[in-house]
């Protein structure tokens, strides 16, 4: 099946604008009046174009809600390390105002409604794409802040543009009725750049599965379903290369930029990958030293925790467990690698790995510990380890390195999971593990869970094999915060009462894993940050704004 690729593109002499403004705003209008914009396909399929990459880039690309969670040990100078310290006030702003997106959004779709010189099926389409992408924005605000201000239509001067919130019900059921309303005008197939039914339809399952609407996520799923999408066969071809990224029949909605549009600076490797090299930046009797042919330049931001490396099962017996730091502590560290979870490896850099054409050691005296680099701590690992996913390690990089980047926004792994999830929540513990288990065998290479395992069994593992297989795709706070409500918990206490852990062994290579010295303490307020606080300047200036709970 035919892939969709989301890429920035400058069409007709048309200008990426801002976030906050308006592309028919500026006077003179380019080259092209707005008559000349509704009146031509082109020039209009150039607008929703715009609109893509305002949306998709600026909302769905390189997120980074991982470094909130357990998952990540942020960097000493990271901002979002005092996200997971709860060090947040009602005069930050966590993204309220989107509504220049959604205002462009909804101009393309009155217009096109109104456009009777542009073919219908072009124009169904263009309006179609335009409900997706004001659905995207409009979830993307509503999973921080639950219910927002509704704005379904091109606000003019003469309108009240101090609007209430809606609730949170009704947020999610305009959303879902904008998805709903999409599908029917999307095609099945699409050129580069556009969306189609099955991307919908995957996205449909990741709202409903936040809103609650577990019926909703399952026939969605299996729309997602008959449009003959696969599993990929190893994990790490979805990520860890550009070709992998746009081949793999398992993605359903990409981004994609060519080398002409983007720099090595531009992706995520370049705040995963330490900043370390043979010279002034590695002591000369750091054991071992990199390979000539390895300059590591980067700007470093977050290292995979001890507890993520927990969240990898162990196969023993015929059977997938777990096992944590505990179990390992002054063994021999090579004890704690063994029979692992396949993406383990496929997403970690653990300690005698091989990274590009180095060896990578993270024990004292080795040359990618934190008191390794005579000059800083800085750009080493913080927890003994570093991500594989994401990186392109058979390239040399330099932070202005032209390079080709490509990244799922929506794949089949995670219509998987969230139809197991939906049926868990419904009580069918047989579906629930049958669809837990695609990606657990597929991607883990691990026994599957047995069909007769307890409820108790299933949430542990599902919610284990979600946090491996999502890792990084700003997915693990989400599905924390969702797991809390849909549970009535007190308390989420993988973000709560805790420092997070990372490897410190000797070079005798005997496991030791401690706080890390570089971590705070994990603050999650419940249930206050539940959501994020509607910014104060907002609601001073709409006096029909009220704040969420706790935030006053």
């Amino acid at each position: 099946m035919k892939k969709i690729f989301i890429i920035l593109i400058s069409f007709l002499g048309l200008i990426y604008t801002s976030c906050d403004t308006d592309i028919l705003d500026k006077k003179p209008l380019d080259k092209y009046s707005e008559l000349d914009v509704w009146t031509d396909a082109a020039l209009a399929e150039g607008f929703v174009f715009d609109i893509y990459a305002d949306v998709v880039k600026g909302l769905y690309v390189t997120q980074y809600t991982d470094d909130w969670t357990d998952n990540i040990v942020c960097n000493d100078d990271n901002g979002n390390r005092w996200t997971q310290a709860g060090s947040i006030e009602n005069t930050a702003d966590f993204g309220w105002n989107q509504y220049g997106r959604i205002r462009k959004c909804n101009l393309a779709i009155e217009k096109l409604g109104e456009s009777t010189d542009i073919d219908e099926n072009i124009r169904t389409q263009l309006i179609a794409e335009a409900k997706m992408l004001r659905a995207m924005t409009n979830f993307w605000m509503a999973r921080r802040f639950g219910g927002i201000m509704i704005v379904d239509k091109v606000l003019t001067p003469d309108d009240d543009m101090k609007l209430p919130r809606a609730t949170e019900s009704a947020t999610y059921d305009f959303i879902i009725a904008d998805i709903d309303a999409a599908v029917s005008g999307l095609p099945e197939t699409a050129d580069k750049g556009r969306l189609t039914k099955g991307a919908a339809h995957a996205f449909m399952t990741m709202v409903a599965l936040q809103a609650g609407k577990y019926d909703k996520v399952i026939s969605a799923a299996d729309a997602v379903e008959s449009f003959g999408y696969d599993l990929e066969p190893e994990y790490k071809n979805l990520f860890n290369s550009f070709a992998g990224t746009t081949s793999s029949n398992e993605v359903i909605l990409m981004y994609q930029v060519d080398k002409d549009h983007n720099n090595f600076i531009d992706t995520r490797m370049f705040r995963s990958l330490l900043n370390c090299y043979n010279g002034p930046k590695l002591k000369a009797d750091a054991v071992p030293q990199y390979s000539p042919e390895d300059e590591f330049n980067a700007w470093p931001l977050r290292w995979p925790s001890q507890e993520l490396v927990d969240a990898y099962l162990v196969i023993e017996d015929g059977a997938a467990v777990q096992k944590t730091w505990e179990d390992f502590q002054g063994l021999p560290s090579r004890e704690m690698w063994k029979n692992r979870d396949a993406r383990f490896e496929q997403s970690i850099v653990r300690d005698s790995a091989i990274y590009s054409k180095s060896t990578f050691t993270f024990r004292r005296g080795g040359n990618a510990h934190w008191t390794s680099n005579p000059l800083s701590t800085w750009g080493m690992s913080k927890s003994g380890y570093m991500f594989r996913k994401w990186m392109y390690e058979n390239e040399y990089f330099f932070w202005n390195y032209p390079i080709d980047w490509a990244e799922p926004i929506l794949r089949l792994g995670e219509v998987y999971l969230n139809k197991a999830e939906a049926y868990g929540r419904k009580g069918n513990l047989p579906k629930a593990i049958e669809y837990m288990n695609k990606t657990r065998v597929t991607h883990g290479g691990l026994p599957e869970l047995s069909a007769s395992a307890t409820e108790a069994d299933f949430w542990k593992y599902y919610k284990i094999e979600r946090q491996v297989e999502m890792v990084q795709e700003d997915d693990r706070y989400w599905s924390l915060i969702r797991w809390a409500r849909a549970e009535n918990a007190t308390s989420i206490p993988e973000l709560n009462g805790y420092k997070l852990h990372g490897l410190d062994m000797n070079f005798d290579g005997i496991t030791n894993v401690i706080e890390s010295p570089f971590t705070v303490d994990m603050k999650f307020e419940m249930p206050k940050r539940l959501l994020f606080p509607v910014p104060d300047a907002q609601i001073r200036e709409n006096d029909n704004l009220s704040q969420n709970p706790g935030w006053n």
